[in-house]
């Protein structure tokens, strides 16, 4: 796991990067909103563990915790959800229902203690309002971001997601057009569907994106991003639909890509 940093004055980022051999790197974020009934946005990875406890503790108080929204129950965004809930005894869990149900399958979900949300529905907590949005692009239909109705901080679930040449912690720091292949790259990773749209229907589902006029972007896999990137960033998008989806490895790129992997592990420093 990363060390967290700033990406607003109210939002910290707790960041892990993943290495994907032969592509780049992949962000992985998880947000702490500073409200003033604090907000975890999603809950990091499984394999982080007592590191992404350490940070999440390091920048709010568990005991003050109030508010655990989860974009979606893929495994990048639950890996520490059911820990946090017994460390945070008074946080409250907002989800989509489904996404809650189907999470009770593997973990005891305490359902008195779930907010179901659906796109369009607010949420005030304390100094300001969110209000639950739909990503353009997602992987998985529970999606569902939140927009800061006090600072126009978007966060974008896994849309505007990228694939990275190296490691950052503001978009503007990665070159506009390794960006935009790296963003692409992840689209038609993340949402393999997006070539049988409609592509006026998607455009009116990009506009909806671009009345939301965000002061900052933060998905879940891209370093934080301003909000004038929007029309760049929405361009990228626009191009999905006509990019070929990216076939699965096959068993011999696997391990491959395993070995590439562990080869990564061993040139990484040790931390004494």
């Amino acid at each position: 796991m990363d060390d967290p940093y700033q990406a607003t004055p109210d939002v910290t980022v707790l960041p892990t990067t993943l290495p994907i051999p032969g592509l780049g790197f992949l962000p992985i974020n998880a947000y702490v909103l500073h409200a003033e009934e604090p907000v975890l946005i999603d809950t990091g990875l499984g394999v982080d563990g007592d590191a992404f406890i350490d940070a999440l503790t390091s920048v709010v108080d568990l005991a003050a915790l109030r508010w655990v929204w989860l974009t979606h129950d893929d495994a990048d965004h639950t890996g520490n959800i059911q820990r946090i809930f017994e460390l945070a005894p008074h946080a409250r869990l907002v989800s989509h229902a489904l996404g809650a149900m189907r999470m009770s399958t593997w973990w005891p979900v305490p359902m008195d203690r779930v907010q179901a949300i659906r796109v369009g529905d607010r949420l005030p907590v304390g100094d300001r309002t969110l209000r639950a949005v739909a990503p353009p692009l997602f992987d998985n239909p529970m999606s569902t971001g939140l927009l800061d109705e006090a600072t126009g901080t978007l966060f974008s679930v896994d849309s505007f997601g990228a694939i990275l040449p190296e490691p950052a912690e503001d978009a503007s720091q990665v070159p506009a057009e390794a960006l935009a292949g790296g963003m692409q790259a992840w689209a038609i990773t993340d949402s393999p569907w997006a070539h049988i749209v409609d592509r006026r229907l998607f455009g009116d589902v990009l506009d909806d994106v671009r009345l939301l006029q965000p002061s900052t972007i933060l998905s879940s896999h891209l370093p934080a991003a301003k909000g004038t990137s929007l029309e760049a960033f929405l361009e990228v998008l626009k191009s999905v639909p006509d990019v070929d989806p990216m076939p699965a490895p096959s068993h011999e790129e696997f391990t491959q890509m395993l070995a590439a992997m562990a080869a990564m592990q061993q040139e990484q420093p040790v931390v004494a």
